[in-house]
């Protein structure tokens, strides 16, 4: 009997299912799902090694005893490697709308800013050939420039002068 990790079973297609080995597991990114996969597939080994084991050497085959009059069994060890093949999927998953969403994010992101563009270009043409405060601009959306407020010079600093700048007496 094989384990869940070393199967060779063929799908309806043909091919071999996908095993939880440690090639499968690289292909996952996250580091904290990589490294529980990771964990499950060296749990889910050794469990398929001391049970099988388990009638041919004598130190497997108390191990074996421990383990199953715990009631730990190989079909754990299939749960467990089904589990962990569930959440490749899953992240597999995870990235592939990731990285959509990403995409998505960008062209957005670009199609707003050029139609910023071309909206400011537009009211940019129309302040100069309505006149920065026609009042035609507002119909356009365009805000019109405040011409009413004086513009006058601002001091550079509301800091008083230094004494040092004082004639002596």
């Amino acid at each position: 009997m094989k384990s869940a990790t070393d199967r060779e079973l063929t799908t309806s297609a043909g091919e071999a299912p996908p095993a939880l080995t440690p090639t499968t597991i690289a292909a996952v990114k996250d580091f904290t799902a990589r490294k529980s996969l990771e964990q499950a597939y060296v749990f889910t080994r050794g469990l398929t090694e001391a049970l099988h084991n388990a009638p041919r050497e004598g130190e497997s085959k108390g191990l074996a005893q421990a383990l199953t009059s715990a009631g730990i069994s190989l079909a754990d060890a299939e749960q467990i490697a089904a589990e962990g093949l569930a959440l490749i999927a899953v992240m597999a998953e995870r990235d592939r709308r990731a990285e959509a969403f990403h995409a998505a994010v960008r062209d957005a992101g670009d199609g707003e800013r050029a139609l910023y563009d071309r909206l400011s270009s537009f009211a940019r043409l129309l302040r100069m050939k309505l006149g920065p405060t026609s009042p035609s601009l507002a119909s356009f959306g365009v805000p019109v420039a405040d011409s009413a407020a004086p513009t006058r010079a601002r001091h550079r600093s509301t800091r008083p002068d230094s004494l040092d700048s004082a004639p002596p007496k």
